[in-house]
């Protein structure tokens, strides 16, 4: 079932059946706002107590918007400016595009699908959302270059998740080195760890998989440094009422990074899963490191989410 509704201020389309509820806003950002697990209530996705939604302009600051649920990134999340020719030195915006842009929407049976056009940049970026099973929440994703030219990108799922203390984080065996972006833990850019076993300079370890309570004030970002061999990662909450796992393609999304925000940052107890194309919140960047993301000219891109509660 899909119906029209209200999300704060804003006209939100909802997909909902015997288990999950769904609330997308298409504007701005095309996001997904809520997702709730009827069985059990839960809300997954963070929630701003504001009763207006957060607007910012095309090229905001992504922090003073609304700034919760789960937003694309795209095509970058830091600010920098692209690397090559014929975009040469154009500035990619803070948290990329198409989180404040309004998307097109056309609800067809049981399928939403929303699409958005590039900017500063001349792509089309598309989606595709219905459900698998009762269960789970797939969007399919189409990335097209108008262009003649080659565009290189960063996309990042940035799932902003609620999680009670104790809260498990999950992932591939393979998953076994991590490398920080964001720390108030001592812990520098660049610093490698083996996961989940955090070090700081001082010598003082902190497990990652484990959520502390919001008294710690922790706050960190890191990446897998290796590509992975099975695109997937899973919150188990410990009341074992209610789990969430996300999956996505290894060979077109190759790349995981875990925010883990216990009260270090705005007060908020929550945790940010990002499947990505490429680390390091910058494509420039994670090209120094040798990952390059990108689409041929007059092609396209595809990749998947699929939430399983």
């Amino acid at each position: 079932m899909i119906i029209h509704s209200r999300y704060k201020n804003k006209s939100s389309i909802v997909l909902e059946n015997i288990k999950l509820r769904a609330e997308f806003i298409p504007a701005p950002g095309g996001k997904l706002a809520s997702l709730i697990n009827k069985e059990t209530g839960y809300e997954y996705l963070l929630q701003r107590a504001n009763k207006h939604y957060r607007d910012q302009p095309f090229a905001g600051v992504y922090v003073d918007g609304e700034c919760s649920g789960f937003d694309d990134m795209f095509p970058t999340i830091d600010v920098c400016r692209y690397g090559n020719e014929p975009w040469e030195g154009v500035e990619m915006a803070d948290h990329g595009e198409v989180w404040s842009l309004p998307w097109r929407y056309l609800v067809d049976n049981d399928t939403l699908r929303m699409s958005v056009t590039g900017v500063r940049f001349p792509y089309t970026l598309e989606k595709e959302v219905y459900f698998t099973h009762d269960d789970s929440l797939r969007i399919d994703y189409t990335l097209t270059n108008n262009s003649p030219c080659d565009f290189e990108f960063l996309w990042a799922g940035h799932l902003m998740l609620n999680m009670e203390e104790g809260t498990r984080v999950e992932v591939p065996e393979g998953c076994k080195q991590v490398v920080t972006v964001l720390s108030n833990g001592g812990r520098k850019f660049g610093d490698v760890s083996h996961w989940p076993f955090l070090k700081d300079n001082l010598g003082n370890t902190c497990r990652a998989d484990i959520a502390r309570p919001k008294a710690v004030k922790g706050f960190e970002k890191y990446y897998f440094t290796d590509k992975l061999t099975e695109g997937w990662c899973r919150l188990k909450y410990p009341d074992n009422k209610n789990s969430l796992k996300i999956s996505f393609p290894e060979s077109t999304v190759p790349y995981l990074g875990i925010l883990m925000n216990e009260g270090g940052w705005d007060e908020l107890y929550n945790i940010i899963i990002e499947p990505c194309t490429v680390c390091y919140d910058r494509p420039d960047v994670a090209k120094e490191h040798g990952q390059v993301s990108k689409v041929g000219a007059k092609c396209t891109y595809k990749w998947y989410i699929e939430i399983m509660a």
